[in-house]
């Protein structure tokens, strides 16, 4: 195998597999990428064998062939490098002479028929939609997602499409995203009317197709298909497999407040600075904040007794008593920053219910974090 490739090209192709490539494993291959040359482009391939990668890239093809390398140390060298082209060739005994510049790598590989197969799922039907409206609602969810891996049923973000509506949730048990919306009919490729039934998208697999969509910058479409428990994402010659969660998503709703309990609308910018401004105090151990509203304003107070303490006051347009209560600083900025508007809404319930963020005058968005006891407070 041999071909030339923009280097900057190339050093991308290689970045975006970083995520996927097993890294604590003792199979050697799965910290491989396969890299294929053939008819003017070069093929790059990644998995855990949950996730796949398969994106097509163009060069200028030599000869053809195929050969899998250590991600990792891959991209480090294509990094470092400083010429414009990376000159690519395959010797024997698996070895890979890499040249750019001045600089010149040998590299050790495995045979690619130690690779596992990532199907194209040729047969899947797709459903097309924008890309900046999926990576919103993955940004919008991703972040309550829980990280125990335990816990497989909310180790990600249930999905689910009706017709030209689609909805997004996550939650760890301590806090809650919900995204409801109807998919932009301003694209002549948004015309489906197909129906996802509910699946449940892994947290890696999830950051995996976030990325995807932002490498184009949010801009364009992007095709979704589903089917046997597995989710295919389609762009611009790349295709992401991912193996959906086998498991029963918790009823969300239940937890979602009836009533709207006390609400003040307060600049977004201005609640981020503030709450940050408390977290400077917050440590693995303490990472409360207690908020405090009466009449004609918003009291924030972060204590933590190893530290000190830190207290901010805001004006808000509230005239109804007084209500204080404690919440994770981290949850609320999580749940307030990924809004896209300048005003928030954010609801209190002094019997112990959760605090729940919106955006004022729309019912696209739900953030709900659920209140904690502060020491001394």
């Amino acid at each position: 195998m041999e071909f030339t490739v923009d280097r900057h090209v190339f050093q991308e192709a290689v970045q975006r597999t970083l995520g996927i490539v097993e890294r604590k494993t003792t199979i050697q291959i799965l910290n491989n990428i396969l890299i294929k040359a053939g008819d003017s482009m070069i093929r790059i391939v990644a998995t855990d064998r949950e996730i796949g990668l398969v994106a097509d890239y163009e060069a200028r093809i030599l000869s053809g062939g195929e050969i899998t390398l250590n991600a990792k140390k891959l991209h480090e060298m294509v990094r470092e490098m400083d010429g414009d082209t990376v000159f690519f060739k395959t010797t024997e005994n698996h070895q890979a002479h890499i040249v750019s510049g001045n600089a010149e790598y040998r590299m050790s590989g495995i045979s690619a028929e130690e690779f596992p197969e990532v199907r194209l799922e040729d047969d899947v039907s797709f459903f097309t939609l924008p890309a900046k409206f999926l990576r919103n609602m993955i940004l919008q969810t991703f972040y309550a997602a829980s990280a125990d891996e335990n816990r497989s049923s909310l180790n990600g973000a249930f999905f689910k499409k009706e017709g030209k509506t689609c909805e997004m949730v996550a939650t760890d048990g301590h806090r809650l995203a919900l995204v409801r919306r109807d998919i932009p009919s301003d694209h002549e490729r948004i015309d489906d009317d197909s129906t996802v039934e509910g699946v449940i998208i892994p947290r890696k697999g999830l950051n995996e197709i976030r990325k995807m969509v932002e490498d184009g910058e949010g801009t364009g479409t992007v095709d979704v298909g589903i089917r046997n428990h597995v989710c295919v994402v389609r762009q611009q010659g790349s295709m992401l497999r991912v193996s959906l969660v086998d498991a029963q998503y918790p009823d969300y709703r239940r937890v979602i407040p009836k009533d709207r309990g006390v609400s003040v609308r307060i600049e977004k910018k201005k609640m981020m600075q503030s709450l940050r401004r408390m977290a400077v105090m917050s440590t693995e151990h303490f990472s409360g904040v207690v908020i405090t509203l009466r009449d004609g304003s918003m009291k924030l107070n972060s204590t933590n007794p190893d530290l000190g303490e830190a207290n901010e006051e805001l004006d808000v347009d509230f005239k109804n008593g007084t209500f204080s209560v404690g919440y994770n600083i981290r949850y609320l900025i999580e749940s307030i920053e990924g809004i896209d508007s300048d005003v928030v809404t954010f609801e209190m319930r002094s019997t112990g219910g959760p605090g729940v963020v919106r955006i004022p005058d729309d019912e696209t968005y739900l953030g709900i974090i659920m209140p904690i006891t502060i020491q001394g407070k």
